[in-house]
């Protein structure tokens, strides 16, 4: 995969809106897992164009070799921002402890952040209730992430 590619400020919010419809859609249809998916996809997205805006990059790249990141030790020297763990990116941003010490949005957080991009691979279907949850609790986190990061 080329790294250079959609790894823009604005191809990563862009990506974020369209993902999170795309799995409003499948959800719909009672896709229940594909839902679940691509709303993980879209809180990842969101997070990494939340970075950007943060540390005024234009580009995930750019974001990576941020020198501040690596000065306060927030990247480790092993650590990338081309990653698909949601609390990995959640903790590179100031502030992430005020969600992690709010119980609401910890719990809220902690159902999201199990999302893997290894569903894509899952056959089994998840039921209707689990990803009832799980997107509603992604639109909570993501609102959250708006207004607070």
């Amino acid at each position: 995969m080329n790294i250079r590619l959609h790894n823009g400020i604005g191809e990563q919010a862009g990506a974020s809106l369209q993902r999170l419809t795309d799995a409003r859609v499948l959800f719909a249809a009672s896709r229940w897992r594909g839902a679940m998916y691509l709303a993980g996809y879209a809180v990842e997205c969101l997070l990494k164009t939340k970075l950007m805006q943060i540390y005024d990059c234009r580009t995930l790249r750019e974001l990576e070799l941020e020198l501040e990141l690596k000065r306060r030790s927030i990247l480790p020297a092993h650590g990338t921002v081309f990653t698909h763990h949601l609390e990995g990116l959640l903790r590179l941003a100031p502030g992430h402890h005020r969600l992690l010490n709010n119980s609401e949005m910890s719990y809220l957080f902690n159902d999201v952040n199990r999302w893997t991009p290894h569903w894509r691979y899952d056959p089994k279907q998840a039921s209707p209730e689990e990803a009832t949850q799980f997107m509603t609790h992604v639109d909570r986190v993501m609102h959250w992430i708006n207004t607070n990061i």
